[in-house]
């Protein structure tokens, strides 16, 4: 005989089920809650104690009933974000991407947290997590991880609204330098429209760093619009008029363009506006150099120096540009077989080496030698210096150059 079951015992067995079901699931993200605790009291079982947590809290995470609990998530984050800071190399590998889910833990808590019953406990670790994404990405795109370099600036962009005392911003994380940074990300990965569009956005809103120009002008060359890069550079050169970098990318590109008469009508009306600046004569000095109008060029290194006589690039351009001429001279008057006639030509290129001299000496003293390209200059200039001496009978000066010289070798 069939034993028939009420509709009232199948609704409480429903009932029952749920209930310890909910019950189970809860316990998940108690006993996930108590293992991080255990954390806060002993250092001697952290292996054990955040392995129990994760288990605990992933199965609360797993589950529909406790999926979007604000509990659950301000746990998830916390012991995720414990994992990540752990010292430990193996609890740091129970989840390489552990501080991944502990800023999406904690921007969830925020969003879910209603009642606001962890409020304070999440606005004090959020920051802590968006720093951490923010270092983690910087390493990614120096790495060449592009596209988790690109998640975790994206995360990290996502919790400084939920940063209530902004202490990223007193760590210097802003939501330009965040774009700008998934901007260089998008550059490296050649992912050239993306790049454009958040430079465009730090464009808009006057980023202090004239690299902005630079990098849209060279995501535009890559996608072959030199007209489009020009107009960037131009922009930049407005912001930023005496940044070499943007003024050396314009040349640059003019240079590859064979329109050295366009760079030198941009500096010809700048110098009309304002003659008193002196880098703009010295770049109008080397267009003048390239074009092998010497003359010109010498008048514009030399205004310089008169404008700035601690000018290095100027000396070192001018001094340089003399000896050249001088040695020029010197090798024409070794054609010459009439003894009178070379005897005339000796004192004219031994003037020449006489006028290089002292603009090659202050060139000297001001290089700093600090960068490779300042180190490669000093080692030419001495080298120059040595063969001027010895054109000028200086052999004292000459052997001190030469003296510097293998010291450098």
């Amino acid at each position: 005989m069939k034993k028939i079951i009420s509709l009232e015992k199948i609704a409480l067995i429903v009932f029952l089920f749920v209930t310890l079901n909910g019950y189970g699931q809860n316990f998940n993200v108690q006993s996930a809650a108590d293992s991080y605790k255990d954390l806060q009291f002993t250092k001697t079982n952290r292996l054990k104690d955040l392995s129990d947590a994760k288990r605990y809290i992933d199965l609360a995470y797993a589950n529909e009933q406790t999926s979007n609990d604000p509990k659950m998530w301000i746990y998830r984050g916390k012991i995720y974000l414990e994992i990540d800071r752990d010292t430990n190399e193996v609890i740091r590998n129970l989840d390489p991407d552990a501080i991944e889910k502990s800023g999406t833990s904690f921007i969830n808590c925020e969003k879910t947290d209603t009642k606001k019953n962890y409020s304070e406990d999440c606005n004090n670790l959020i920051w802590v997590s968006g720093i951490r994404l923010f270092n983690k990405a910087v390493a990614g795109l120096n790495k060449g991880e592009f596209e988790k370099a690109t998640r975790y600036f994206n995360l990290a962009m996502e919790i400084i609204p939920f940063d209530k005392d902004n202490n990223l911003k007193r760590n210097t994380i802003t939501p330009d330098l965040i774009t700008y940074n998934l901007a260089k990300t998008a550059i490296k990965s050649k992912d050239h429209e993306k790049a454009k569009s958040y430079l465009q956005k730090l464009i808009d809103s006057k980023y202090n760093d004239p690299m902005i120009y630079i990098y849209m002008d060279r995501a535009c060359l890559e996608q072959k619009d030199t007209a489009k890069a020009l107009t960037y550079i131009d922009q930049g050169r407005k912001v930023f008029e005496e940044n070499p970098t943007l003024l050396n990318e314009e040349i640059r590109i003019y240079s590859l363009q064979g329109k050295f008469d366009i760079l030198i009508s941009k500096f010809t009306d700048a110098i009309a506006i304002d003659d008193t600046r002196e880098m703009l004569y010295y770049n109008r000095g080397l267009l003048y150099e390239n074009q092998k109008d010497d003359q010109h060029a010498q008048a514009d290194f030399m205004k310089a120096i008169e404008l700035k006589p601690d000018y290095f690039d100027a000396n070192y351009a001018l001094g340089t540009l003399l000896f050249n001429q001088a040695a020029d001279m010197a090798n024409t008057a070794n054609t010459i077989k009439s003894n009178d006639e070379f005897d005339k030509a000796k004192k004219k290129y031994e003037l020449r080496f006489k006028e290089a001299e002292p603009y090659l000496e202050k060139s000297l003293e001001l290089n700093l030698r600090k960068t490779d390209e300042e180190k490669g200059v000093y080692k030419s200039n001495l080298n120059s210096l040595k063969q001027l001496y010895v054109r000028l009978g200086e052999m004292e000066k000459s052997n001190k150059m030469k003296a510097a010289l293998q010291e450098l070798n």
